[in-house]
């Protein structure tokens, strides 16, 4: 099978500039490998290029869930059998943002929490990693209470003007949108995680708003020609730079107008 295109570090650094990445910037940055093409470096090239570009003087945000942090009871991929359910909830281990690992979003975020510097957020299933200017207290705060919400990092990235940094990944991959879900109408769920309460590893029960990122890849697709959103290319990858505080109001009223549709 024929390798794609290459794609170098200095060639990322070019792209990222092309599209507006300024030094400076606060980016929450979302990334699809296969669709930049073949990089000599891989993850860790895309990483470096981005720090270089936005410089300790900017911010670099990623996601970092550990979604099976979380009650078996919930599971669906895969699910586990209900007598198991008990023995996981004891067994597994407390969410330790130094060594839980995140889960299906990537090689890129995998590494970026391992980067010297980045620091990462105390929410046992949804936390967040930062690196750069004032990185702790964007992560700091971040409760199972807040989720994605308000008080959470999401919201200091958003109040700080920051940008959404899509390199070839999907429109539902927004993880700051999800800050919208909390200005609707949207139900709770029980949901359960382990967590380290002083020297005790205790499994904790806890409600959370149901969210749902679906409706984010029509609502990414109508919102291209907002004067907020640049689109280009990075490497082979189709890429957006958009507003986060800009693109809310807009995600929110499409996603009011979608509950409307449906009840």
């Amino acid at each position: 099978m024929e390798t794609r295109q290459m794609v170098t570090k200095s060639m990322l650094i070019a792209d990222l500039k092309q599209l507006g990445v300024t030094p400076g910037m606060k980016v929450f940055v979302h990334s699809a490998m296969k669709q930049i093409g073949w990089i000599p470096g891989g993850a860790q090239a895309l990483i470096e290029a981005l720090q270089e570009v936005i410089t300790p003087d900017g911010l670099i945000m990623m996601a970092a869930q550990s979604t099976d942090n979380s009650d078996p009871k919930n599971w669906s991929r895969p699910a586990v059998p209900e007598d198991w359910w008990e023995t996981i909830r004891q067994e597994m281990p407390a969410y330790d943002p130094a060594k839980t690992p995140t889960r299906s979003i990537g090689k890129v975020p995998e590494l970026f929490r391992t980067f010297p510097d980045v620091k990462r957020s105390a929410h046992p299933m949804w936390s967040v990693t930062a690196w750069g200017k004032d990185a702790e207290m964007f992560v700091a705060g971040h409760t199972i209470e807040n989720g994605f919400g308000p008080g959470s990092p999401l919201e200091k990235f958003i109040e700080a003007d920051g940008q959404i940094l899509h390199i070839g990944s999907p429109w539902d991959s927004t993880t700051v949108w999800h800050y919208a879900e909390y200005g609707i109408d949207r139900p709770l769920e029980e949901s359960g995680c382990k967590m380290r309460q002083g020297d005790e590893e205790v499994f904790i029960r806890y409600q959370h708003r149901i969210i749902d990122s679906d409706p984010f890849g029509p609502i990414g697709e109508g919102m291209m020609d907002e004067p907020f959103v640049t689109t280009g290319k990075v490497g082979q990858a189709t890429s957006h730079l958009v507003s986060a505080k800009a693109s809310i109001p807009v995600v929110m009223l499409q996603l009011n107008a979608l509950n409307s549709w449906l009840s």
